[in-house]
């Protein structure tokens, strides 16, 4: 714990801190439910676990079922760093509750090392509700026919870092529109177009001008910003580095026009490359 304890959100710090704060407590793993895993113990065989003592376990069953080397992952924690991604609600589980259960294990399982929790995504002017049916969820998602990616995007844009942030439908279009499409997308769109159209694919040589090392530093800062916040898994202000670096890439293309440049002589032609 404290060798990681630093690349843990400040929210997860804070809820784990409070757990151990207050000194541990016994709490009660089984629930009176009809639906559930059930308890193999006798005396108790009418009773499920408790949805969060039993979920985690789920992690290393599901890597059981994709591949008969899952040790490789969850008994290996000299090579391994395991990464946890959550809503802060459940914070308490990943970093106490299943680390207590694997260690009381004795079988050098693999501990969370970085546990990212954001704060709460709301929806519009209120807050997201299953059972009342308030928000929209993965089946309701998928309904709308709206691609996977635009949802990713969407999702990442507005990840709850730090602060709570509120799914809109009218910002998930004009996100999509002004920043998805009208910026990252053209500008791949047109850069890879344009390449593939005039240069075989393949970018040529050019002599580069100050103006092109000014952008190329401009580029290469938005690049090292972008890879020191993915290191710290901060997702949606490294998303914003990589639209600022398209942005750039517009307006490099908008000044230059390569379009005309094309149609010019040897020179033109291969700055417009």
């Amino acid at each position: 714990l404290e060798r990681t304890w630093d690349t843990w959100t400040a929210n997860a710090r804070h809820i784990t801190r409070t757990w151990l704060r207050d000194g541990l407590k016994p709490r009660c793993i089984t629930r009176d439910l009809t639906w559930g895993t059930p308890v193999p113990l006798d005396g108790f065989r009418d009773k499920v676990f408790y949805v969060w003592f039993d979920a985690p376990i789920g992690y290393l069953s599901i890597t059981a079922t994709y591949t008969e080397q899952w040790e490789r992952w969850w008994k290996n924690p000299q090579q391994v760093e395991l990464y946890n991604f959550m809503a802060k609600d459940n914070v308490p589980f990943h970093s106490v509750v299943f680390p207590c259960s694997l260690l009381g294990a004795e079988d050098n399982y693999t501990l969370v090392n970085h546990l990212i929790a954001t704060e709460y995504l709301n929806y519009e002017d209120g807050k997201f509700s299953k059972s009342r049916g308030v928000g929209v969820f993965g089946d309701m998602a998928k309904d709308t026919g709206i691609p996977a990616d635009v949802w990713r995007f969407y999702l990442l844009y507005l990840r709850p870092e730090g602060q709570d942030s509120a799914f809109s439908w009218s910002d998930l279009m004009l996100k999509n529109n002004s920043e998805l499409l009208n910026n990252l997308g053209n500008f791949i769109n047109r850069a890879g177009m344009f390449v593939c159209k005039f240069f075989g694919g393949t970018v040529p040589a050019m002599a580069l001008t100050a103006e092109d090392r000014r952008l190329l530093a401009r580029v290469t800062l938005e690049m090292r910003q972008y890879h020191q916040l993915m290191e710290r898994v901060h997702l949606r202000d490294a998303l914003r580095c990589v639209l600022s670096i398209s942005r750039h890439g517009n307006q490099y293309i908008q000044v230059n026009e390569p379009w005309k440049r094309i149609k010019g002589d040897q020179g033109d032609r291969q700055r417009a490359g």
